[in-house]
């Protein structure tokens, strides 16, 4: 922070202690937030010898708007360190936090119809667990099943095939 800021600040806080006026309006300013503002200025313009605004043509002109600006990024600066937002920030997020409730209602509202549409069942994943371990003990069994039919099948023609047949099994005989 500038460190004419940080003694406008302090001799603002030693004249508070001094009085209870003092005190009172600075109360207010914690209150109130932006209004005393310009008492604020006032009494910085006066401590560094800003007390009048110099005319455009003057070359102080850069250093009274330096100044100026510098007071103010300070001020705010300040302001937060107590905890206090600016109210056009305070505002913005408002109307950010109303967006966003909104489009949370708007979400929950769809996953409530989707849920309409589909039973309004939620699966249990113990239930799709024993759902696939029946279709895999089924698919297990099916296979042994088929596994077995062609054993049978194979013994079946075993006895009768001559040993040429079984080493070509995909040329076929022409008849003639």
């Amino acid at each position: 922070m500038d460190r004419q800021f940080l003694e406008f600040w302090g001799n603002v806080l030693l004249n508070a202690a001094k009085g209870q006026e003092q005190v009172e309006s600075l109360n207010r300013l914690a209150r109130e937030g932006f209004k005393t503002f310009e008492q604020q200025m006032e009494l910085f313009e006066k401590f560094c010898s800003l007390n009048k605004k110099p005319e455009p043509t003057t070359p102080h002109t850069e250093i009274w708007t330096k100044a100026v600006s510098d007071f103010i990024k300070s001020y705010q600066e300040f302001l937060g360190l107590m905890g206090m937002v600016p109210r056009e920030d305070y505002e913005a997020l408002i109307r950010e936090h109303e967006a966003l409730k909104k489009t949370a209602a708007e979400l929950e509202e769809a996953l409530r119809r989707q849920k309409k549409r589909t039973g309004g069942k939620d699966m249990d994943p113990a239930v799709v667990v024993k759902g696939f371990e029946g279709l895999m003990k089924k698919q297990a069994e099916q296979f042994q099943t088929l596994m077995a039919s062609y054993g049978k099948l194979y013994e079946a023609e075993k006895p009768g095939m001559k040993s040429s047949e079984t080493h070509s099994p995909g040329v076929s005989k022409k008849r003639g």
